[in-house]
């Protein structure tokens, strides 16, 4: 008797874990590209730029590791520099979500363009496309 409640515990963990993920998949308007790419960033309260590399990016934001745990609605100062690129691509993002590296003391951020300045969405788009693979979407 217990191992058959055992097995309904797990087909509604299950279906918990499968809503979580929909849930958090219709939260991502724009897909991603896995992509590493060098990014300098300073925080608006901060005078010395950081060095660190690109996780993700997308049309709407993108994602690195920092140095140290960062307030959500932060704004950084970025500059990244795009493969296959001849400009780097620049602007102004806000820190979205922030979660802690393990074994380390970096914070990996999401971050939601707020401006950017020298790179238009539709050449992101353009950049994701042409590097489709290794792409995910939430839709």
């Amino acid at each position: 008797m217990q191992d058959a409640k055992k097995e309904v515990n797990v087909a509604d963990l299950f279906n918990r874990v499968a809503n979580m993920e929909e849930t958090w998949q219709e939260r991502r308007r724009f897909r991603r590209l896995k992509v590493n790419c060098p990014v300098e960033y300073r925080f608006f309260n901060g005078s010395r730029y950081s060095q660190s590399v690109t996780c993700d990016i997308g049309e709407g934001g993108v994602s690195f590791l920092v140095d140290g745990p960062v307030d959500i609605g932060s704004h950084i100062y970025f500059h990244a520099k795009l493969r296959n690129r001849p400009q780097g691509f620049y602007g102004i993002a806000r820190v979205q979500w922030s979660a802690q590296e393990p074994y380390s003391e970096k914070c990996k951020v999401g971050l939601e363009f707020v401006e950017t300045g020298s790179i238009l969405r539709p050449d992101i788009s353009s950049f994701i496309q042409e590097n489709k693979l290794p792409c995910y979407s939430s839709s």
